[in-house]
């Protein structure tokens, strides 16, 4: 799209706006695990292959990991990685601010909403380098087939898929749209250049690369594909219930805000909350689909990517929030999309081009709720410790604690306490130390856990550490010896409250 001088201004502005805004909730965000089980699996790499083996069952591409990779030669220091995650979290936005075929309070609207203010920007994964992408390819996407880079567009693609799962099905419904538009518009003569079929090359090898790398090893414990059973019909409705939550992200105001949604506020039985989400949520599928429908490719690209998305929900992993927005993301992208095209002519055309006509509308009142809910988020983020991981690290610092051998218990969670102090904990699980969650098999019983550690505490023969996200038992703390120091409760993911003991060695 064209933009004046004032439009320019206004792009840098919020841009610099997001940056400062996104810096600070930043400053103030303590990292929760599984942004910290990047970090570590990427500082545990003394080597690409040893990097790789180190990802096998994250269930995720390495793009994400390469980049952490990279940046763990310049520091340890786990700011690092958050760093690198605003700078991608600002480009995203400024490419939608400078790009996307909306007016001025539409474009604001959106970068300071829910999920790229919040989920994609304060809270570092690897899902806001996927949307850095899908922005760029709408971006390069252009309205004239004859000459569309469809090279450049290919790599685009090649890289979504070595974000993550469900960016990869995105850039599977992008690569369907792309390669069939020829087709459905009739225009066959695209299909002639020889660079066509190079660019199917290069996203059929990305894609394979991506799930070589997703398919995990037999003994995994985070891969379970659902198996046909009597609760299809309920599987069905919780998957299509979850457009409310992500079209309206609005949570409950309290300290443990994340994964809520106001709509609990509702004094009614959670059946009938439950029914009402449903309704609303087969409202917000259909209503983005009036407003495409009398464009062909951008329906299409919609109806696709939704199908792609539900199928994997379904199959899968139904997944939280943070990966439910992906259907927020295709509403954004498709809209971004049926700007290039004209309209067509259709039967019912008076019924679609009434949402045509208030679509501006629609799409105000859906960034509006994101904004409001992404300034609740971050607030609540602010004045609550988003996990107890930094402090804990903090306090054993300051009490001179890290010098002792630390074990630690359940070590999916303590791993975020791991990252922050820079050390590896015994775990009692693996009966091995390490830094990081490794997903495979484990046969244990929780009466377990402190007899493995008190046999961790003879094998060192000294007073060991002892960091646990539950705390211990009155007669454990008997039994084991242990001489409680402190706990870190109160803290927005409730599993990430911590308890820190002194096992004597005896």
């Amino acid at each position: 799209m064209e933009n004046t001088n004032n439009d320019l201004k206004y792009i840098y502005t919020c841009t610099l706006v997001f940056f400062i805004l996104a810096l600070f909730n930043i400053l103030h965000h303590e990292m929760w695990r599984d942004e910290l089980q990047a970090w570590s699996i990427a500082l545990s790499a003394n080597s690409f292959p040893e990097l790789f083996v180190n990802i096998r069952y994250e269930g995720h591409p390495s793009l994400w990991f390469i980049i952490l990779y990279l940046v763990k030669h310049l520091t340890a220091n786990p700011a690092a990685m958050q760093m690198v995650h605003l700078f991608i979290a600002t480009l995203s936005a400024f490419i939608f601010l400078r790009f996307a075929p909306f007016n001025k309070l539409l474009r604001g609207l959106f970068i300071f909403g829910y999920f790229p203010f919040f989920e994609y920007a304060t809270i570092s994964r690897n899902y806001a380098v996927g949307i850095l992408f899908l922005f760029i390819f709408c971006a390069c996407y252009g309205e004239d087939l004859k000459n569309r880079n469809y090279l450049f567009l290919s790599a685009i693609l090649f890289l979504m898929c070595q974000c993550n799962p469900l960016s990869a099905v995105l850039a599977i419904a992008l690569a369907i749209t792309v390669f069939l538009e020829p087709l459905l518009l009739k225009n066959f003569t695209v299909y002639k250049p020889v660079n066509f079929y190079v660019s199917i090359l290069i996203f059929a090898a990305g894609l394979i690369i991506s799930i070589t790398q997703m398919i995990p090893p037999a003994d995994t414990n985070s891969f379970n594909p659902f198996v046909f059973d009597a609760v299809i019909p309920q599987r069905i409705a919780n998957q299509i219930s979850r457009f409310w939550n992500v079209f309206v992200p609005i949570p409950r105001i309290q300290m443990d805000f994340w994964h809520t949604n106001f709509l609990s506020y509702l004094p009614v039985q959670k059946e009938i909350r439950y029914v009402l989400r449903l309704i609303f949520s087969l409202g917000l599928f259909m209503v983005p689909l009036f407003i495409l429908f009398r464009k062909t490719m951008p329906a299409f690209y919609y109806a696709t990517a939704v199908a792609g998305l539900f199928v994997f929900g379904y199959i899968f992993h139904e997944g939280m929030l943070r990966h439910n927005a992906h259907y927020y993301f295709v509403f954004v992208s498709a809209l971004w999309l049926h700007n290039y095209y004209p309209a067509e002519n259709r039967s019912l055309s008076p019924f679609f081009s009434f949402f045509e006509r208030n679509k501006n509308t629609y799409i105000t009142v859906i960034f509006l709720v994101g904004v409001i809910a992404g300034a609740i988020a971050n607030t609540l983020d602010c004045i609550y410790p988003f996990s107890g991981s930094k402090e804990t690290a903090y306090y054993i610092k300051q009490n001179n604690l890290q010098s002792m051998p630390v074990a630690g218990h359940h070590d999916f969670a303590v791993n975020a306490v791991a990252a922050y102090l820079g050390k590896p904990f015994y775990s009692a699980v693996t009966d091995k130390t390490g830094s990081f969650t490794v997903w495979n098999t484990r046969k244990f019983k929780q009466d377990d856990v402190l007899r493995n550690i008190e046999k961790y505490c003879s094998t060192v023969r000294s007073d060991i550490l002892v960091v646990l996200n539950t705390p211990a038992k009155y007669y454990d703390i008997q039994q084991y010896r242990l001489i409680p120091l402190k706990e870190f409760t109160n803290n927005i993911v409730t599993d990430e409250n911590f308890y820190l003991y002194i096992m004597r060695y005896e």
